[in-house]
């Protein structure tokens, strides 16, 4: 039996900021892409082969490979950037078969129990990392857009800094009070940067009008529906 490829996908695709930017259809794709380098190797593929392979029209690919060379996750080539960083040649189990087997015909002493091991060995680290992949998997499509990458990098950092991790829970936590928030004038961009420079863990509207109503002197403090009124104002002007 052929022997399986396979690559190594990092849990930090889950929060990296560049990935999830992406949507869900472009990092399906960009996934995709990851599967045809370690199919083809670094055989160079046409946008057009590319197209084809993912069953789209080469317009539609078009405008993916676009937003993927801008986040610098692959090149003009077609070919991830970060594969020989993130991929070992290690990794690969056929060097291991080969050596394993030369060692057979000269000792005649290793058992078919063995190799048997070494192949379930390969196919159960195989299984654990699509269990990984599934399990680690964050949606963000609940809120009513996503902050710019900086912000958003800020964000993660924050939170890993105050060992809170970025979690499905935390996120679909936060969009209801994300949605209060952008209905009552502030964008979401506005509102995880406030949680960046206050240390917040969570979010709520309120904690959000008493800080904006803190940095205004009493003179000039206005309330949180004309402050609301303002922000809209401000996003239309902009």
């Amino acid at each position: 039996m052929a022997a399986v490829q396979w690559f190594r996908l990092y849990a930090e695709f889950a929060t990296d900021p560049k990935i999830q930017m992406l949507s869900e259809c472009n990092q399906r794709r960009y996934i995709m892409l990851l599967c045809l380098r370690c199919s083809n190797g670094d055989v160079t593929l046409h946008d057009e082969e590319v197209a084809f392979q993912l069953r789209i029209s080469n317009e539609e690919y078009a405008d993916t490979k676009s937003a993927l060379v801008s986040k610098g996750l692959v090149n003009e080539s077609n070919q991830p950037t970060a594969w020989n960083k993130r991929q070992f040649i290690s990794d690969s189990s056929a060097a291991r078969v080969a050596k394993h087997r030369a060692s057979k015909k000269q000792t005649c002493n290793v058992t078919e129990t063995k190799s048997n091991a070494l192949d379930t060995d390969t196919d159960t680290d195989t299984d654990k990392n699509k269990t990984v992949t599934r399990k680690n998997a964050l949606d963000y499509s609940s809120w009513p857009t996503m902050p710019d990458e900086q912000t958003m990098t800020d964000w993660i950092t924050m939170r890993k800094r105050l060992k809170a991790n970025v979690t499905q829970t935390v996120i679909n936590r936060l969009a209801p009070k994300l949605k209060e928030a952008v209905n009552a004038g502030y964008s979401v961009n506005d509102c995880i940067s406030e949680c960046v420079e206050r240390n917040w863990k969570g979010f709520e509207l309120l904690w959000m009008q008493k800080s904006n109503m803190s940095q205004q002197t009493p003179s000039h403090r206005i309330s949180p529906s004309e402050q609301a009124k303002q922000n809209r104002r401000d996003r239309v002007n902009a």
